[in-house]
């Protein structure tokens, strides 16, 4: 698998990371997919996989934008409300030591939230720059929230914790805030916190119209495959 020279050592990283992850799937498997484009090249190497084996899975997407990825490639995609995932593989914007992580940086946080939960197992692949060595200092955290309740939902935040929050925008091709598959909007969060990030996960979406926070640390995963230009680490 070739890679060009801008980003490359980043691509190989990801997929290394993708290709250890690869080797948990099995024949009859239901698999859940994150979002994103280390996830992108998840998928197509499991595509590559399903063919050349003539094995049998199903999918399970987390977004719009994996379902048509994962559908051109040639997978079959099941409803999560109908079937549960053995595994699910997914991305992370940020990894902290305790297996915590920040996600939802293309605003998909809610469907692989529920993917990510709900899977039996689920898995992180990720390039070893995402890794973060404490949660001192600022954290960026995506949240997505009810359209009716942003600007309560923003002062909320705001009041409660000193966060910088700011509403999502586009700035090509359509004006207005970023709208999410489940017809939410985005805000961003930034915020300094330095605790488990559990409590704050949880806190946070007591607020009335916080339908998800990117924070994923009540269920942590399984294992997370950090990618290396000469390998790949596993943290379990």
């Amino acid at each position: 698998m070739g890679f060009s020279k801008q980003g490359g050592e980043i691509s190989a990283e990801r997929a290394n990371a993708s290709l250890a992850a690869l080797g948990l799937i099995k024949d009859g498997m239901i698999i859940g997919l994150g979002s994103g484009s280390t996830v992108k090249l998840f998928i197509r190497l499991l595509a590559e996989k399903v063919k050349k084996e003539d094995i049998e899975l199903y999918i399970v997407s987390s977004s719009f934008d994996t379902s048509l990825f994962a559908a051109s490639l040639g997978l079959v995609e099941v409803p999560l409300y109908q079937f549960t995932p053995d595994l699910s593989v997914d991305g992370a914007d940020v990894v902290f030591p305790d297996k915590s992580l920040i996600k939802g940086g293309g605003g998909c946080l809610l469907r692989e939230k529920l993917v990510d939960y709900y899977a039996r197992e689920y898995v992180i692949i990720v390039d070893h720059g995402k890794l973060r060595p404490s949660f001192e200092g600022e954290l960026s955290i995506p949240v997505e929230v009810h359209p009716l309740a942003y600007n309560h939902v923003e002062k909320e935040i705001s009041r409660i914790y000193g966060a910088r929050v700011g509403l999502r925008l586009l700035s090509e091709k359509k004006v207005g805030p970023v709208i999410t598959d489940n017809g939410g909007f985005l805000i961003d969060v930034v915020l300094e916190w330095g605790e488990d990030l559990g409590i704050l996960e949880e806190k946070m979406k007591t607020i009335p119209g916080v339908l998800e926070t990117g924070i994923f640390s009540v269920k942590k995963p399984s294992k997370i495959f950090v990618g290396y230009p000469e390998g790949v680490r596993v943290l379990a």
